[in-house]
């Protein structure tokens, strides 16, 4: 008897649940701390998703938006005293406004236009952080941010980490399927394949836009609030063009319309990343040739070797 799709479907994630859970108790701490960034990351490549692959809005501000998360829980536990459990919500809609605020008139543009305008974004936004010295303290950044403590166990280190990491990227990969498969999901997939036929049918084009810069946005920001309380310090540059483009290719590398080929590749590209990191400078054209091969093999996203291999496989049955 064959069983159905859905529930092999539930069982493969159940088990890579599993096997991500017991991970910790057998790796060494350099590869959890590796997950921990995969996770990390995890989060505001998948946001990406909902605005790049669901509307064809290509943006180049997402680190910049992460940075803004980072920065807003950093600020209220350091400056303010807040318990940074409680600075989630807030890292979350500063990033959302701030967001909706500077790109909620952009949407309206198209191509290049549009990416001209997050590369805008995500300057302005460097520029604020760096320059509003009373506030940020500029170039000298913000030390000491405390570890996430929930109910008095707090996540200090690498491996204590590594679970809340996992939950959040859990949460957020599952809000990402109810989202894509709801009526906004719909909409946004109506959209991104023809806005004209969408709009003939009672989709406001643009409030769905600017829903789905909104929900990058969150997602940039939860990713951002998770980052400041791993790393414990942050900086300007660490929220410059370099992490939106590397956000950006993780999204395009797995496939914008597939939240777990997006995943697969920031575990991927994440990984390739530090291993190279002994090479200098040098790791960036290795880095280069393994997104140009993907690209030219797979420009739809990596899973879809996987899917090929499926589809032949079961020619290969029916022919039988």
């Amino acid at each position: 008897m064959k069983v159905k799709r859905p529930y092999k479907r539930w069982s493969l994630a159940l088990l890579a649940l599993l096997a991500l859970a017991v991970l910790p108790a057998f790796a060494p701490q350099y590869v959890v701390h590796i997950v921990n960034f995969v996770f990390i990351y995890t989060l505001p490549v998948i946001g990406l998703g909902f605005l790049t692959g669901f509307t064809g809005r290509v943006s180049l501000a997402q680190g910049a938006l992460f940075g803004v998360g980072a920065y807003t829980t950093a600020l209220l536990t350091t400056g303010f005293g807040w318990s940074p459990i409680a600075t989630l919500a807030p890292a979350i809609l500063v990033t959302v406004l701030l967001a909706v605020t500077l790109g909620g008139a952009a949407v309206r543009l198209a191509g290049l236009y549009f990416v001209m305008a997050t590369i805008g974004i995500q300057q302005i936004v460097w520029i604020v952080l760096m320059n509003w010295i009373d506030l940020t303290n500029g170039p000298q950044g913000v030390r000491s941010i405390p570890p996430v403590s929930i109910g008095g166990h707090a996540f200090e280190t690498t491996h204590q980490f590594y679970f809340l990491a996992l939950a959040f990227a859990a949460v957020s990969y599952v809000l990402a399927k109810r989202i894509i498969a709801s009526r906004l999901g719909l909409f946004l997939r109506a959209l991104s394949d023809d806005q004209l036929a969408a709009s003939s049918v009672a989709v406001d084009v643009n409030r769905a836009k600017v829903t789905a810069l909104a929900l990058s946005a969150a997602w940039a920001g939860a990713g951002g609030f998770l980052y400041a309380h791993y790393v414990r310090y942050i900086h300007p540059d660490m929220f410059g063009l370099e992490p939106s483009v590397l956000f950006l290719v993780m999204s395009m590398f797995g496939g914008y319309r597939s939240l777990e080929g997006m995943i697969f590749a920031t575990a991927v590209l994440e990984s390739a990343t530090e291993y190279l990191r002994p090479f200098g400078e040098f790791r960036m054209i290795v880095y280069g040739l393994i997104l140009l091969l993907g690209m030219m093999y797979f420009p739809k996203g990596i899973l879809t070797l996987v899917q090929r291999r499926g589809t032949k496989a079961q020619a290969g049955e029916g022919t039988q």
